[in-house]
């Protein structure tokens, strides 16, 4: 194998195959967010080999965020969100291409800020604005990852361009509870972690698991429950 896949993903190997691999590489992901879910993925990303991250966030790195985002050190506080993930990211896989944002995304600069991607990653704390990323992705015909997380709560899903599952699934409600809840770091790493898997899925050419539905997850009680989308 030392004469087909860098050492680096060797150990992907036999879960990802050689084939696998070469898509990874040449897939742009979008992720909207760098905070906890958002830094997550594209640390998951770039160790997978993912050739190119277009990185959205308009935020700088604060104390608060110190608890759970893999971006915010102690060295990056004060500085863009973007620019602590070009640092972090450029020393964990100097292949990865970066494409860093700093803005925030609405409706008027997706297809801008979207340009070249093959799939876009939901990292948002809102839900007004995760339906306006899914109707951006629809029009711009990519599909869409999305996750929310609060407190020891989270919940994740997929929407191809068409299925509208975020405007479905979120039709009654209009603001998230995460500010209520907060949120630890083991809750935005795993839902993170479930999210680079359906990603993944995707951009090989697999099956997505939770097209036209939701996974619901409950680390206080460790279920994990899995609901259609009627």
């Amino acid at each position: 194998m030392s004469n087909v896949l860098p050492p680096r993903y060797q150990r992907n190997y036999k879960s990802i195959s050689v084939e696998d691999q070469a898509k990874l590489a040449k897939a742009a992901i979008a992720i909207v967010g760098c905070g906890g879910l958002g830094g997550s993925m594209a640390e998951e990303f770039s160790r997978l080999g993912v050739g190119k991250l277009i990185l959205i966030d308009g935020d700088h790195v604060e104390e608060s965020n110190l608890n759970r985002q893999l971006f915010a050190t102690e060295e990056t506080l004060g500085i863009k969100k973007v620019e602590a993930a070009r640092k972090r990211l450029q020393a964990v896989n100097s292949t990865t291409e970066l494409k860093l944002i700093y803005d925030w995304f609405d409706e008027n600069n997706a297809a801008n800020f979207f340009e070249g991607a093959d799939l876009v990653c939901d990292a948002l704390d809102s839900i007004s604005r995760r339906v306006t990323l899914e109707k951006a992705c629809h029009s711009l015909g990519l599909p869409l990852v999305y996750a929310g997380i609060a407190g020891w709560y989270g919940m994740l899903g997929v929407s191809f361009p068409g299925d509208f599952s975020v405007s479905r699934l979120f039709r009654h409600g209009e603001k998230g509870v995460e500010k209520t809840l907060g949120n630890p770091a083991f809750t935005p790493w795993v839902l993170a972690s479930l999210s680079v898997v359906e990603a993944v899925k995707i951009i090989v050419g697999r099956e997505a698991s939770l097209r036209n539905s939701w996974l619901q997850v409950d680390l206080l009680d460790m279920e994990f429950e899995r609901f259609e989308l009627m």
